[in-house]
């Protein structure tokens, strides 16, 4: 392990809550489908953000019902964030409930400390995306209520999805 992964790493674990806040911090796969076809980065994202969802529905979310969307719809909900923005989201996903948002997991100042941390670690040329638009969130774990964010430099990534049910 380099030490940016293991530093991103261990920033997105900051982040975590049991049961309601979830992170992933790795290495994006070098190659696509075919080993000489290289894979859009969005795509690439997309599919660690299923594999996350779909690994933590059949660990803990089996009680929502619902299946993640498959990895194209993954993809689909996935809309550009600017890294400010984006650090700006990870720090609220991360400190406060989506369904009672006077409910705090941890201190905002904290959780945007961190989150700045991580967008800094990743580099001024990483990409940002989440499910949540200027609308609406597109959810893509099945349960009633998700918000993700997560960025790539091309080579690392960092994910964090925020699920709640009622």
């Amino acid at each position: 392990m380099t030490h940016g992964r293991d530093e991103t790493a261990e920033l997105m674990g900051r982040l975590a809550r049991q049961m309601s806040v979830y992170v992933s911090a790795g290495r994006l796969p070098a190659a696509g489908p075919a080993p000489d076809e290289p894979r859009p980065l969005v795509s690439a994202v997309a599919v660690e953000v299923y594999a996350l969802a779909r690994r933590l529905h059949e660990e803990d979310w089996q009680r929502y019902g619902s299946d993640p969307v498959p990895v194209e719809q993954v993809e689909a909900s996935l809309v550009p964030w600017d890294a400010p923005d984006a650090a700006g989201l990870m720090g609220e996903l991360a400190s406060v409930s989506l369904l009672w948002p006077s409910y705090a997991y941890m201190d905002r100042g904290e959780a945007d400390a961190v989150a700045r941390r991580v967008v800094t670690a990743l580099g001024p040329d990483a990409c940002w995306w989440s499910n949540r638009d200027d609308f609406g969130v597109s959810g893509v774990t099945g349960a009633t209520m998700d918000t993700l964010v997560t960025g790539s430099d091309g080579d690392r990534f960092v994910l964090l999805i925020h699920v709640e049910d009622d």
